[in-house]
């Protein structure tokens, strides 16, 4: 047997009845957390479900679309998902669309990381390639260049610089 073999076969002992049919959790959760991490095999995923408050991980499947939500929904049922009031999520559109398809008055939280992250993607980035154009056109062609490459510099925290 295979280390590989004896985890999987542990994590189906105890995370299902019957090596197929998934626990339901064991308590209510009021908030969930949902991401998706790639699997160490080229280009797939996987979405992790936790309950926010406890860590504990209440589901994990393979891909990372609404599907997975949708199945996650179907597994723990309507009654608990009326309990849940809030879903941390990253800004992937297809976790948000699913939860508020079924359940308008969830709260979808984004986490501080995306949002940042999207903040500087799209407006410290559009901001930088605005003012680069504008010095090329006011024939400053050395100082368009140097912003042109600063785009590490300008995202990085100054303690990381000095």
């Amino acid at each position: 047997m295979t280390v590989k073999s004896i985890h999987k076969s542990l994590l189906l002992s105890k995370f299902t009845t019957d090596g197929k049919t998934l626990i339901k959790p064991e308590r209510q959760a009021k908030y969930l957390a949902i991401d998706e991490f790639k699997l160490h095999d080229g280009h797939k995923y996987a979405t992790a479900i936790i309950d926010w408050e406890t860590g504990y991980i209440l589901y994990l499947a393979h891909g990372k679309k609404k599907a997975v939500v949708f199945e996650f929904m179907d597994h723990v049922g309507d009654e608990w998902m009326s309990k849940v009031e809030a879903v941390a999520c990253d800004m992937n559109s297809d976790f948000e669309e699913a939860f508020k398809g079924r359940y308008p008055k969830l709260d979808i939280v984004y986490d501080r990381f995306h949002i940042i992250k999207n903040f500087n993607d799209k407006v410290v980035s559009e901001i930088r390639k605005d003012e680069q154009r504008r010095l090329a056109e006011e024939g400053s062609p050395e100082a368009a260049k140097l912003l042109k490459n600063s785009r590490y510099i300008l995202m990085s925290k100054r303690s990381t610089l000095v």
